[in-house]
């Protein structure tokens, strides 16, 4: 991620010398740079919050993993008392003689029964045991490349806000540049008039063109405003926080040829898929394996009062056991390549997913470098057309105070200079847009 927060810090340390003073000075509206935006929505962002708990959750399942390496150690207890004895019949004949007598019934037990045990057991072979901690390691990397993911599209989606105030602090500046000029030609026109030299309906046009552009300027406003609710929504602040931003310097050669030579890195979306892949072959593992016989050993302690009048002081007896336990599985039905055959059409699918995923991320780079590109140029073009533009208009300006322009030709290239200015505002914003979402291609 450096060499994006290089970009950004470098962007944002720079300052236009050539401009005038900008809204981003206002008294009692908060400046925040996009590094500062980044880090608090990052640290607001309820998404991310989720996504978080979920890493430790992961982390969580791990753990109890672990947990089974350790012994288990119970103990039960249990008080009885036999209202009525159970009788157990004795055949005739069954030690001896003839069988021709009465069956013996009997019955044994006592009325009071007191029992307790301590059991004990550890497993000395969990064949599953390895594969379901690779897999609880491979679920939690699972989560954090996820969070990654989240992390740089949640990046992309502050920085794009952000530079949106950019663009809507310029565009009121434009405006109000353009209603000083039209108030400027105002004054000039009201001159001429008061002079003779001009029509009252020419002093109306201008007055009008003063109008629409207050207007325009009003509108810009109403725009800056809904760009600073939306970058306090996704910054996580109250939407009536007023914030500014700081000016930004304009593409140069340097910071082009920066950027045409990042390193690429891993994207994250295809970390998550490969990790999926990587699961599902601990899970064909694991199904393998939960068929292999276990072994566990075992301890009871127990000792047991049997009295017919509840005489606890006296007649307790100990009995105790060690012991090994084991159980695999003889027959399933089938189950086990059923479930082998179903992880398996899996893994083709996350196969597929990858090589989709690099697809697309291929077609990304080099669509976002070629809309890079084709930004520096139409910025570098535009400036010449801004530059040639307000050339034109001063020398017309003159013309008119000089009663050899009609005020409608002076308009028109008016008119002129604002599309100018609006096409190398849009292409400055378009380059930063540009290099944002090609950085974010480059898994930067």
């Amino acid at each position: 991620m450096k060499p994006l927060f290089f970009t950004i810090s470098f962007l944002t340390s720079l300052f236009i010398c050539a401009q005038s003073p900008r809204t981003s000075a206002t008294l009692g509206n908060r400046v925040i740079s996009l590094e500062e935006a980044i880090t608090l929505g990052q640290s607001n962002n309820l998404d991310l919050k989720n996504q978080n708990l979920q890493v430790q959750i992961a982390q969580g399942e791990r753990n109890k993993i672990d947990a089974r390496r350790s012994p288990v150690v119970s103990a039960n207890g249990e008080f009885r008392s036999n209202l009525v004895l159970p009788t157990t019949i004795i055949p005739a004949g069954a030690f001896g003689g003839s069988g021709t007598g009465e069956d013996q019934k009997l019955r044994f037990g006592t009325v009071f029964n007191i029992t307790g045990a301590l059991n004990v057991s550890y497993s000395l072979i969990d064949p599953t045991l390895r594969t379901d901690q690779l897999r609880a390691d491979g679920q939690r990397m699972l989560q954090e490349a996820t969070l990654e993911k989240q992390k740089a599209n949640f990046r992309l989606t502050i920085a794009e806000a952000w530079y949106d105030v950019f663009l809507k602090q310029e565009q009121l500046n434009i405006a109000e540049e353009k209603l000083k000029r039209a108030e400027s030609l105002l004054q000039i026109s009201q001159n001429r008039f008061n002079a003779g030299a001009l029509l009252p309906s020419e002093v109306q046009r201008s007055q009008l063109e003063r109008d629409n552009s207050r207007a325009s300027r009003d509108q810009a406003k109403n725009n800056l405003s809904l760009s600073r609710q939306n970058l306090a929504y996704r910054v996580g602040l109250p939407l009536e926080t007023a914030l500014e931003v700081g000016a930004i310097a304009p593409p140069t050669n340097d910071l082009i040829a920066n950027s045409t030579t990042a390193s690429t890195g891993q994207r994250w979306e295809l970390k998550e898929e490969e990790q999926r892949l990587a699961l599902n072959l601990l899970d064909q593992q694991r199904i393998k394996e939960q068929y292999r016989p276990n072994l566990s050993a075992i301890a009871n302690g127990s000792v047991q009062h049997l009295s017919n009048n509840f005489a606890v002081w006296e007649k307790w007896f100990p009995a105790v056991y060690l012991g090994l336990q084991t159980n695999f599985t003889l027959f399933d039905g089938n189950l086990k390549q059923k479930n082998l055959e179903v992880l398996k059409l899996q893994n083709q699918v996350s196969q597929h997913t990858i090589e989709r995923i690099r697809q697309d991320i291929g077609y990304e780079v080099a669509s976002t470098q070629t809309a890079l590109q084709n930004s520096v140029v139409q910025w570098q073009s535009t400036q010449q057309n801004l530059a040639t533009a307000r050339k034109i208009l001063e020398l017309e300006k003159e013309r008119y105070v000089g009663g050899n322009l009609l005020f409608a030709d002076l308009l028109n290239t008016e008119f002129s200079l604002r599309e100018a200015e609006n096409n190398a505002l849009s292409a400055w914003y378009n380059y930063l847009v540009a290099k944002l979402r090609w950085e974010k291609a480059m898994g930067n």
